[in-house]
C-alpha cells in the first residue's frame, strides 16, 4: 500500500489535516499530514496542537520560503521511498463567494491559486487536491469597481486549469454536497483533483439523499437530521432573565415568531440570522434536515420554548 503523503496549505485549524489522518484502508493509516501553512497564528497553534507531528508553517503561502518545506519533504520521503505526495489547498474563498453578493471582489485574494506554480515546481506533487466553493469555476476578470466582468465569467479558471495540466496532469472535478456522504451538514462544495498520467482518481460513493430513493442497489437514506446531534437539555440563557431587559420592539418580533412556529407545533426551531428567501421571507433552517453552514461570525442559533 502506497501512504499519502500531506502538505495542507490553508490549514486554517485542522480540519482537512484531521479527516486526512483519520482516513483508513483495510483497517491501517494510509494518509498522513506532514506540513501545513496558514498565515494565522492562532489557527497554526490549535493545528499544532492538535497535529504535533506535522510540521508548521506561520507563514503567508504567496511569501513562505519554500527550501525548508522542501528538505522536510525530502526526510519523509527517505522513510516512505513509495509514498505519494499531495498538494492540498482550500483556497480563500471568500471573494468568490456567491455570499460577498454585488460587493467588490478582492483581486489579490482571487489569484491566490496562481502562486501553486512554485509550490509544484518545487516540491513535484503527485496529487493536486483543491476545495473551494463552486463559484471558483466563475473566476474571471474585474472591472475598476472591483466587480466580475461576466463576460470574462470562468476565463481565468480554465487558464489557471489548463496552466496546471501543462506539467503533467490530468484534470477532473465534482461539486459534493456533505450531507450525500452522511454528515449532519448540508454543504456543497467544489473539489478539483490534478493528477500525474497514469495515476488514478477516485471520488466517493454517494451514500444519503435529500429524500431517500430506492434503487437497483436498495434504499439510500435520507439526510441526516441535525437534531439527532443537538442537545435538547442544554437550554441557554432565559430570555427573562437579562441585565438590560429587551426593547419592546423586540419583544413584539420574538412574540410573532411564537406564534408563527410554536402555535405551530414546534416547541424548538432554528434561528438564522440574515436567512431570507428571494422574496424576503424569513426561512428557519429545520431541525430534521442537515444545518447550514456555521461560520465563525456565529448566525445559528437554536430557539427553545418553556410552558409555564
Amino acid at each position: 500500500m502506497k501512504k499519502l503523503l500531506y502538505i495542507d496549505l490553508f490549514c486554517g485549524a485542522g480540519g482537512t489535516s484531521t479527516g486526512v489522518n483519520t482516513a483508513r484502508l483495510h483497517g491501517e493509516q494510509c494518509a498522513e499530514v506532514i506540513a501545513c501553512v496558514n498565515h494565522d497564528a492562532n489557527a497554526i497553534a490549535s493545528h499544532a496542537a492538535n497535529h504535533p507531528d506535522a510540521l508548521h508553517f506561520t507563514e503567508d503561502i504567496r511569501t513562505l520560503e519554500l527550501s525548508p518545506l522542501v528538505h522536510h519533504l525530502q526526510k519523509c520521503r527517505t522513510k516512505n521511498p513509495d509514498a505519494l505526495v499531495v498538494l492540498w489547498a482550500s483556497l480563500e474563498c471568500t471573494n468568490f463567494s456567491r455570499a460577498k453578493g454585488g460587493q467588490p471582489r478582492d483581486a489579490d485574494s482571487r489569484t491566490l491559486a496562481e502562486h501553486l506554480f512554485r509550490y509544484i515546481e518545487a516540491i513535484d506533487p503527485d496529487y493536486i487536491q483543491i476545495e473551494n466553493v463552486e463559484e471558483f469555476m466563475s473566476w474571471g476578470e474585474l472591472d475598476e469597481n472591483g466587480k466580475p466582468v461576466s463576460k470574462d465569467r470562468g476565463k481565468s479558471y480554465i487558464k489557471w486549469v489548463n496552466n496546471v495540466k501543462k506539467y503533467g496532469y490530468n484534470f477532473t472535478h465534482r461539486i459534493l454536497n456533505a450531507a450525500d456522504f452522511g454528515a449532519y451538514t448540508s454543504r456543497k462544495r467544489f473539489f478539483g483533483i490534478f493528477a500525474k498520467n497514469g495515476l488514478p482518481v477516485v471520488f466517493p460513493k454517494q451514500t444519503h439523499c435529500k429524500t431517500g430513493a430506492a434503487s437497483l442497489f436498495g434504499t439510500m437514506p435520507k439526510w441526516k437530521p441535525v437534531r439527532e446531534v443537538l442537545d435538547f437539555e442544554d437550554e441557554g440563557k432565559s430570555i427573562f432573565n437579562r441585565k438590560k431587559p429587551l426593547a419592546e420592539k423586540t419583544l413584539e418580533r420574538i412574540y410573532a415568531g411564537l406564534i408563527k412556529f410554536v402555535a405551530g407545533g414546534k416547541d424548538a426551531f432554528m434561528v438564522k440570522y440574515n436567512s431570507m428567501n428571494q422574496r424576503g421571507k424569513y426561512v428557519p433552517p429545520s431541525l430534521d434536515e442537515p444545518c447550514p453552514t456555521i461560520a465563525t461570525q456565529q448566525r445559528l442559533a437554536l430557539a427553545s420554548v418553556s410552558f409555564l
